[in-house]
């Protein structure tokens, strides 16, 4: 069942221990809508942490404050609310699910319309980010934006519409970014997420260019990255963010494909452009995601995941 806003402002009143948590691998949407509601919180009085199950991405570290992003096996508090951001279902939790489930109230806040509902209060909204929902549920709660809440915001809606670009922008979470930009040095922080890599992730790019494969005259487009390639450069799974962009760029390219090598098997990664729906294929594999924007994991061997991506997305393409 889905929820509206009015029920989580309610629930949030009522609560008095919490625990915000962001996705596993996490990226600009749910760390920014994290701390956003975090900083919100703390106004109003609220004991809250923070935790994911994962590190803070070298490139957030200077945006946000240190140590306040906990690991789920560090925690000792008892909490009686726990709110997931951006968590299209509960396996990204991760680690943090065990102590999700232990709460009396449990808020799922998305914007993945393939969220499979898995708290006891959902508000699922085909926003452009979690961000832009945080923004409303801030007005609601009465909570005036200032520079960290704003900063945090910014954060999680530039990186989840690449930095205004993508086909989620919308008139209405540019409306709101106009307010948080008033009280923050928009160049600072767009210079941190857009404008700088690491050695590292530069080189990272480069390992994965190199691997490019096309299809269909160029309308499908694959990069590929293996565990060796980490291990030797030294990179994480962090380093990785946005590399999918790179293929889907490509003039030609209707869909574009990121294949990771992971533990488990391959993470896959999709971009698409106007009408295919890259969405339907992350779901065939049981991903989700926007339909120009999905993923999915695959079991087994590398090889084996590509022909299967290959055989679903020529059917859309």
């Amino acid at each position: 069942m889905s929820h509206n806003l009015a029920v989580i402002k309610t629930a949030l009143e009522h609560a008095k221990n919490i625990l915000i948590i962001a996705h596993t691998q996490p990226d600009g949407d749910t760390l920014g809508s994290c701390f956003a509601l975090h900083a919100a919180l703390i106004n109003m009085g609220k004991s809250v942490d923070i935790c994911c199950d994962g590190a803070m991405p070298k490139k957030y570290e200077e945006l946000f404050p240190a140590d306040t992003l906990k690991l789920p096996e560090v925690l000792c508090a008892d909490y009686d609310t726990a709110v997931a951001l951006d968590c299209a279902d509960k396996a990204r939790l991760g680690k943090s699910l065990k102590i999700f489930k232990k709460c009396d109230t449990t808020i799922n806040i998305d914007h993945h319309v393939t969220n499979d509902l898995f708290a006891q209060i959902n508000y699922i909204e085909d926003a452009s980010s979690v961000g832009e929902i945080i923004f409303e549920l801030l007005y609601l709660l009465g909570v005036e934006q200032n520079e960290n809440t704003s900063k945090y915001l910014y954060i999680a809606i530039s990186t989840d519409t690449g930095n205004f670009t993508y086909s989620n922008t919308n008139k209405k979470c540019l409306a709101y970014v106009s307010e948080l930009v008033e009280l923050i040095d928009v160049r600072a922080i767009a210079d941190i997420l857009f404008r700088r890599r690491s050695l590292v992730s530069t080189k990272l790019i480069g390992r994965a260019i190199s691997s490019l494969e096309t299809y269909r005259d160029g309308k499908i487009a694959f990069l590929t990255i293996l565990r060796s390639d980490l291990k030797e450069l030294g990179a994480f799974s962090s380093d990785c963010e946005n590399i999918v962009d790179f293929a889907r760029e490509i003039e030609e390219t209707k869909a574009a494909v990121f294949f990771r090598e992971i533990p488990s098997g391959v993470k896959i990664s999709m971009r698409s452009k106007d009408e295919v729906d890259v969405c339907t294929v992350a779901r065939e594999y049981g991903g989700g995601g926007h339909k120009n924007a999905a993923g999915c994991c695959i079991g087994g061997k590398l090889d084996e995941a590509k022909k299967k991506i290959l055989k679903s997305l020529t059917e859309i393409v």
